[in-house]
């Protein structure tokens, strides 16, 4: 999610008894709102924060709802050592952890909010790991398809 949309969550976005977040289009940087689903341990998180009296919102400090939590945010990424790690790169580990899990693109796109193949590549960072775990097929193989690529015939 992007920061302004956590910010402004309300319970009533929330479900979790289904695992699932609706963020409303009003708030959605494309105006388009749209479904996630929350990992389990987000959800048992979410049911653990006590509900604030007098305010919808989800997340509240002092009473009131959260505005804003930059300094905070800097003081957790000092803590755990990770260098320049902005806010944002947070929504990058989130879709490119959706990928490696094997999650269809499409699927990450309608809750990442993304519109575009374009903009959605950006988000996807290839690790040496994954260059490494790179399959080949050999001539043990089965070919599935009708036409056998990148082989010349010569008939």
């Amino acid at each position: 999610m992007r920061r302004n949309e956590i910010l402004t969550l309300t319970w009533e976005q929330v479900d979790t008894k289904r695992g699932f977040l609706k963020v409303s289009s009003k708030i959605e940087k494309t105006k388009s709102g749209r479904i996630i689903r929350l990992h389990p341990k987000v959800v048992e998180m979410l049911k653990s924060i006590p509900r604030g009296i007098g305010s919808r919102r989800v997340f509240l400090k002092g009473g009131g709802a959260v505005k804003e939590f930059q300094r905070d945010y800097r003081q957790a990424v000092k803590d755990a050592e990770l260098g320049d790690f902005t806010f944002h790169d947070l929504r990058h580990c989130a879709i490119n952890n959706m990928r490696l899990a094997g999650n269809d693109y499409f699927s990450i796109m309608a809750q990442s909010g993304h519109k575009t193949m374009a903009v959605f590549k950006r988000y996807n960072l290839i690790s040496n790991t994954e260059l490494e775990n790179t399959k080949w097929l050999d001539e043990t193989d089965e070919i599935t398809a009708d036409v056998d690529l990148c082989v010349d015939h010569k008939e």
